[in-house]
């Protein structure tokens, strides 16, 4: 699996994490719960978009 496909899962991932907070799928809870699935996606797509910047980088370097 190359690093772009890597980061594609992980920040698919964390998108799926945030559409579950804000849609409510979450059982019931405080609204602390909600922050901290909310802050987790984040999270996980701010992870995946580096490393998919640094694949799609090092896929440049080596072409060259």
């Amino acid at each position: 699996m190359s690093l772009v496909m890597a980061g594609l899962l992980v920040s698919f991932s964390g998108i799926v994490v945030v559409c579950i907070a804000i849609f409510n799928v979450l059982p019931e809870g405080n609204q602390a719960l909600e922050y901290a699935f909310m802050a987790i996606g984040w999270v996980f797509v701010i992870i995946g978009m580096i490393i998919r910047y640094k694949g799609l980088k090092l896929e440049r370097q080596q072409r060259k």
